[in-house]
């Protein structure tokens, strides 16, 4: 029941963007045109004019979307307003349904709307879930190799009960890889020792974490839970800035060259930087994969870490959530995760079947 729950939650999830914008899709496009676009700044102006203090601020690759301003509090309390970016007028802000229902899908997805107990429930699930995997393809693993072409199709025309045994077993063969790498970076954040055992196994320091290390856990979760920032945002006290990011923007692409979404996170007392992320595809995989400049208040470049120069296992923490939702490749990675997903849902009802088939004959 709860593999269920989980694989189906996910298989929603993973299309939060594309379904947000297109219940939004009157604000979030616009009509593309060659006129050159206004400031950021006086975007970010009218912004805090009408909602107060912003977190940060999307300035998407595609020339027909908006520009996206959000500002979050520790209690989720915010507001995400799309702006024109030639003109600078407000457009309207997110679907509040919207971000209630995937809010609601998450809680389920990772707590099973039971806290911390039930990510714990939830974590021990997919361990028992990893085991079933590889249990499942040592019973699938054909006796004979003649036998190896029966071990990979359906035969659909058949009675339902070796229809479903069919499904149960080749479904789950073809799933196998995705399954376990979906599970294992679900885990990673539900885990510390995971985490340790990942992160080690990548090459980085082994940690030792402990109930009094808030800082260490804290910092550990980022890893993951910063790219659910529409989500889980911890208080942010904007401090004003002192530079100008339109100027900051234009030294980001003088140095990253690529064309690419830019997220720019603004100021706050914990940080008292300015950091923009912009998402580079120019690899061999096409993956989504984040470089990163630091600036001070005063437009000063602080560090520059391109996502290719940083070692294995911190490569890993930039990229755990996107490549455990399937967002590592957009769309077309986004499709294959959900109908894994969906196969994931399935092993458990047709696991269910043939086990209550086996009992019932078994009291006959």
């Amino acid at each position: 029941m709860i593999i269920f729950i989980v694989c189906l939650s996910g298989s929603i999830y993973a299309f939060k963007t594309q379904i947000e914008n297109l219940i939004d899709s009157d604000v979030v496009y616009i009509k593309s045109n060659n006129s050159s676009k206004i400031a950021i700044d006086t975007i970010l102006n009218n912004f805090e004019n009408q909602f107060g203090g912003a977190t940060n601020i999307t300035v998407f690759k595609e020339n027909n979307k908006s520009i996206l301003v959000s500002s979050f509090s520790k209690n989720n309390i915010g507001v995400s307003a799309y702006y024109n970016p030639i003109s600078g007028e407000l457009l309207g802000t997110k679907n509040q349904n919207s971000i209630a229902f995937f809010d609601f899908i998450l809680e389920v997805h990772r707590f099973l709307l039971a806290g911390d107990v039930g990510k714990f429930i939830n974590g021990v699930a997919v361990l028992m879930f990893i085991f079933l995997l590889f249990s499942g393809f040592i019973i699938w693993l054909p006796k004979r190799i003649n036998q190896l072409k029966k071990s990979l199709k359906i035969k659909l025309d058949a009675k339902f009960y070796r229809v479903n045994y069919d499904l149960h077993r080749v479904l789950g063969f073809y799933s196998i890889l995705l399954l376990f790498f979906i599970s294992v970076t679900g885990l990673y954040v539900s885990f510390h020792w995971v985490k340790n055992v990942v992160i080690v196994g990548l090459g980085g320091d082994s940690i030792v974490i402990s109930d009094t290390n808030i800082a260490l856990k804290a910092s550990l979760s980022s890893s993951f839970n910063v790219l659910f920032d529409d989500l889980l945002t911890k208080e942010n006290t904007v401090i004003k800035q002192k530079s100008d990011l339109q100027t900051l923007l234009i030294k980001t692409d003088s140095v990253l060259k690529y064309n690419g979404t830019k997220v720019i996170q603004l100021a706050n007392e914990n940080t008292k930087s300015i950091n923009i992320n912009k998402m580079n595809t120019d690899n061999l995989l096409h993956f989504y994969v984040p470089d990163k400049i630091e600036f001070s208040i005063d437009g000063k470049v602080r560090k520059q870490e391109l996502f290719t120069n940083l070692p294995l296992h911190e490569q890993f923490k930039l990229i755990a959530k996107p490549l455990h939702t399937g967002e590592i490749m957009g769309l077309p990675s986004i499709i294959i995760y959900f109908l894994i997903s969906l196969v994931g849902c399935s092993l458990p009802i047709t696991g269910f079947i043939i086990w209550f088939k086996k009992i019932n004959k078994n009291n006959v």
